[in-house]
Parts: C-alpha cells; sequence; structure tokens
C-alpha cells in the first residue's frame, strides 16, 4: 500500500487556518482596557463554537450576545472555580459572552427549572445546586425587577452555563457595547 503525501492545496489550507486561530487568540487575549477586538474566537459551552465578529452598539437589545466583563467578586469567584479564565477584565477575568433575555422594566422569575421573563416567555433553564465537580453552587432563586442599566445574561446554548441563573442582574455597562455576530448576524 503506499501512502500519499499531502497535496500542496491541503498544506496551505492547513496553514491559513491554523494561522486564523493562532491569530484570533493572540487578538483576543491581548491587554484591551475599554478596547474590543474584532474578532472572538468562542471555546466556551455558553455559545456554539467558532468565530465571532465584535461590534459596536449603543443600544442594547434582548437577543444580543453581549461581551463584557463580570463584577468584581463574580469574575474573581468564576475565575477561582475555573468557569471562566483568566484575562484582561479588572477582576482578572477574561470578558463573557452571553446573550440578554432581560433588560429595564422586564421582571425575570428564576425557579428550578425555568428562567421566566413576564410577558416574554419560559426559558428552559435548569439551576444546578451544585456544578459538574460535586461543589454547590449560590443561585439567583426569585423574583428579579430589571433596573435601569441591568442585564440578565442566559445562555441558550448550554444548560451548564455560568450565567445570571447563579449570579442575578449585573449592570450592562456603559455604552458604547461590544455585542458578538456571526456571518452578519445576531448570534444565537
Amino acid at each position: 500500500m503506499r501512502c500519499h503525501s499531502p497535496s500542496r492545496l491541503q498544506i496551505v489550507s492547513i496553514l491559513i487556518v491554523g494561522g486564523l486561530v493562532v491569530t484570533a487568540a493572540v487578538i483576543q487575549s491581548a491587554p484591551a482596557g475599554r478596547v474590543s477586538w474584532p474578532l472572538f474566537v468562542n471555546t466556551s459551552d455558553s455559545l456554539p463554537l467558532g468565530f465571532y465578529r465584535v461590534t459596536k452598539v449603543f443600544d442594547l437589545q434582548r437577543g444580543h450576545v453581549l461581551r463584557t466583563c463580570l463584577p468584581a467578586e463574580i469574575g474573581r469567584a468564576a475565575v477561582q472555580r475555573g468557569y471562566v479564565r483568566r484575562g484582561t477584565c479588572p477582576n482578572g477575568s477574561a470578558r463573557i459572552g452571553k446573550p440578554i433575555i432581560a433588560l429595564q422594566g422586564d421582571t425575570v422569575v428564576v425557579s428550578d427549572g425555568r428562567v421566566q421573563v413576564q410577558g416574554r416567555g419560559n426559558h428552559e433553564a435548569p439551576v444546578y445546586a451544585h456544578d459538574r465537580r460535586g461543589r454547590s453552587l449560590a443561585n439567583a432563586v426569585g423574583t428579579h425587577i430589571m433596573q435601569p442599566g441591568e442585564c440578565f445574561l442566559l445562555s441558550t446554548h448550554s444548560p451548564f452555563s455560568y450565567d445570571s441563573r447563579y449570579y442575578g442582574p449585573i449592570s450592562c455597562g456603559e455604552a458604547p457595547y461590544f455585542i458578538l455576530v456571526v456571518n452578519g448576524f445576531q448570534a444565537p
């Protein structure tokens, strides 16, 4: 049996894809302050794996995937437990990307098996008492009336995501906001 070596086209394709992945990873991990790079590579379970374009907006909407830093204590605890990797946020964590399901004026009810945004429907979202390593998890079970500047973030991709089910509403930050889009469309 004769082995065939990869064609020149296959080698070039592998090098191009590998170069893009490395470039995106370097850009994503570079210190940036309030600057956000135009490309984000998602490797977490909170969103589908892949490349996302970072877009600047001045008005947030439900369904936008917000790219933001977690509040200080939440971010530090998330890094310590391994839910979020280290990064350039003031609390030492990496920025997260999570869908917004509720904004100012919405009422969110978190219960054992679902997250309900009153007047906007239910999201099947288990609220676990323990993480996958058996450590107990705080939760945000209860009713939350969203205040000005607050966002309720919930992964619509993974039931194991560390999101507002566990830490409640967070500040949306200040405009401009950075959201993630795929191929020009809002991320799922």
